[in-house]
């Protein structure tokens, strides 16, 4: 009676071992994308999401509305009146919160009429709105 060569069960042995190894390499992959993914997110939702939706005229100064779609809230320390090239015209200190969801104006002192303006909170983001 004969059995299996030592090359045949080797061959074998080896094929199995690297399908295993296949198998784990890819479950273990899947796992650490997924979280990645989800401390991307996770450290995404710290941030300040708002965009400027309009500009009015109060008085000769700037009000500018503010949509917060994030869900935090944000806090805006400084406003930025802009020329055509992009530079900073005109600066000013605010004190303005807009809750998640929620839609505000924040009053300036910088003068109406510039083709840009811009928010900075006190992290260093910044959101820009360009008249349309």
């Amino acid at each position: 009676m004969g059995g299996v060569s030592e090359i045949v069960a080797s061959a074998l042995l080896l094929a199995i071992t690297v399908a295993l190894l296949a198998f784990l390499v890819a479950v273990f992959y899947n796992i650490y994308t997924q979280q990645q993914g989800e401390l991307a997110l996770a450290q995404a939702s710290r941030y300040c999401q708002v965009r400027i939706v309009a500009v009015f005229n109060s008085s000769g100064a700037a009000s500018i509305w503010v949509y917060n779609f994030g869900q935090t809230s944000c806090a805006f320390t400084a406003a930025y009146a802009l020329d055509l090239s992009g530079g900073v015209s005109a600066a000013a200190q605010i004190s303005a919160s807009v809750a998640p969801g929620a839609l505000a104006a924040i009053n300036t002192t910088l003068p109406y009429g510039y083709p840009g303006y811009r928010l900075a909170t006190n992290n260093g983001q910044t959101v820009d709105w360009w008249g349309q």
